[in-house]
C-alpha cells in the first residue's frame, strides 16, 4: 500500500515508446502523471510506483507506462555513487513489427515465454529477446518429453524422434548456443537473426501444437457430420 499519492502537475516531458497503433518507437508526449511511495513496516525498505499517460505524437495514440523502484534494487555508477534501478512497464504491451506467433493451440507457459520476447524485441532488448527465443526451444524439448541431460542432448533427442529434420536440428543447435552467450556474455544476436530464428520456433509450433489441433478439430467434426448409412 502506498504511504503518499500525488497527481504530478505541469509535465513538460516527451519520451521515445513504443507506439502499437504505428508499430514502431515514436515520441510520446506525458500528458498525466501519479506518483507514490512506500516503505516496509519496520522502515528498512522503501520505494516508489510513477503512473504515466503518455500520446504518440504520430497518431495520437495513447498508451499507460509504469515506473517502479525500491532500496533494494540498485547499481553502482562509475564514481561509485548507488544508482537506484527503476523497472517500467508499457500497457498496451509493445506488439514486435518484426514477427508474430500464431499460439492457438500452444501451452499458455510458452506463450508467457514467446510474448515476453516479442515485447523484448520490440524494445529493442536483443540480449533479452535471445536469451526468450533459447527458453522457448527449451519448453519444447520438455513438453515433448525428449530425453538427455541438457539442452544439447535433449534438442539430438527431438531429431531421433523424428520431430524435425537435420536442418532444424543445426539451427535449434545455433540458437542454444546464442541463447547461452546471451545469458552468460550478454551477447545478443541481431533482430535479422532473432526473426530467423522465431521462424524456426513457429514452424515447431505448427509441427508440434497448432497443425495437429486443427487435425483433431477437422476429425471430430467430420465424425459429427458424416453419418454412417
Amino acid at each position: 500500500m502506498l504511504d503518499s499519492f500525488e497527481i504530478v502537475e505541469g509535465l513538460d516531458e516527451r519520451k521515445r515508446l513504443h507506439c502499437v497503433a504505428c508499430e514502431r518507437k515514436t515520441i510520446h508526449r506525458a500528458e498525466a502523471r501519479c506518483r507514490g511511495t512506500w516503505s516496509s513496516s519496520d522502515g528498512y525498505i522503501n520505494g516508489g510506483d510513477r503512473y504515466t499517460i503518455f500520446r504518440c505524437g504520430a497518431c495520437d495514440s495513447v498508451c499507460y507506462e509504469t515506473v517502479s523502484w525500491d532500496s533494494e534494487t540498485y547499481d553502482y555508477d562509475e564514481d561509485g555513487n548507488i544508482d537506484v534501478i527503476e523497472t517500467s512497464k508499457q500497457y498496451p504491451t509493445p506488439v514486435s513489427a518484426h514477427f508474430s506467433f500464431n499460439t492457438q493451440s500452444t501451452p499458455p507457459k510458452l506463450n508467457l515465454i514467446l510474448g515476453e520476447m516479442l515485447y523484448s524485441l520490440a524494445g529493442s532488448k536483443t540480449i533479452l529477446a535471445t536469451i526468450g527465443l533459447r527458453l522457448a526451444v527449451e519448453f519444447i524439448v520438455k513438453d515433448t518429453e525428449c530425453a538427455g541431460r541438457n539442452l544439447e542432448k535433449k534438442i539430438d533427442d527431438l531429431r531421433v524422434k523424428d520431430l524435425i529434420d537435420d536442418d532444424q536440428k543445426d539451427l535449434l543447435h545455433r540458437i542454444r548456443k546464442r541463447g547461452n552467450a546471451g545469458a552468460h556474455e550478454a551477447q545478443g544476436m541481431s533482430v535479422n537473426e532473432l526473426v530467423a530464428g522465431m521462424g524456426i520456433i513457429e514452424g515447431l509450433l505448427e509441427k508440434l501444437y497448432n497443425g495437429p489441433a486443427r487435425h483433431e478439430a477437422t476429425i471430430r467434426r467430420a465424425k459429427q457430420l458424416l453419418k454412417d448409412e
